[in-house]
């Protein structure tokens, strides 16, 4: 890689390092360039030579966890009954839940509910418009989705692996 985008994937990630740490103790409203300028270190030009908004930097961000999340994913599908990949999943998101309750706090879930969607889509293939099954792979991302925020939110007490047990348990009782 040129030494021209090390250094910009370092601005990036010393901006999005520095979002995360703001959105901990600051409402998104009031989190300005010139406070992620100043707690990152760099200067307001690198900001703007790489992002355009500061809403750039969650897309920044959720596209890094998406590259990871292939990278570590231990499943070929998203099968979300298969329980090696639940438990890899609220591992995952417990890992990056300071990123994750940032974007969620950001007011991206829907950003955020849409890259959990192409973790799917990317498995499973996009669908025809027409098939009504694409429907049980949106069903089972939101309730992914919610489940992984609220249990976040909640200071993620239980483990990981009850959580895949529980999501499972609601699952499978929701087959037809």
């Amino acid at each position: 890689m040129d030494k021209r985008k090390v250094s910009n994937k370092k601005v990036k990630d010393s901006l999005l390092s520095a979002l995360i740490q703001l959105a901990q103790y600051e409402k998104w409203s009031g989190i300005t360039v010139t406070a992620l300028v100043e707690k990152s270190g760099v200067a307001r030009s690198s900001f703007y030579r790489n992002f355009s908004t500061i809403e750039d930097i969650v897309d920044y961000g959720i596209m890094q966890m998406n590259e990871k999340y292939n990278q570590e994913n231990p499943s070929p599908d998203e099968n979300f009954r298969n329980k090696e990949l639940m438990y890899f999943k609220f591992r995952f998101f417990k890992e990056h839940a300071p990123l994750i309750l940032t974007f969620h706090h950001a007011q991206t879930p829907q950003t955020l509910l849409a890259a959990i969607n192409d973790f799917v889509i990317d498995a499973y293939g996009d669908m025809p418009t027409s098939s009504i099954s694409k429907y049980e792979l949106y069903y089972y991302s939101g309730a992914f989705y919610n489940m992984m925020i609220h249990w976040l939110e909640d200071g993620a007490k239980e483990s990981p692996e009850d959580m895949a047990e529980e999501f499972l348990r609601i699952a499978n009782a929701q087959v037809r």
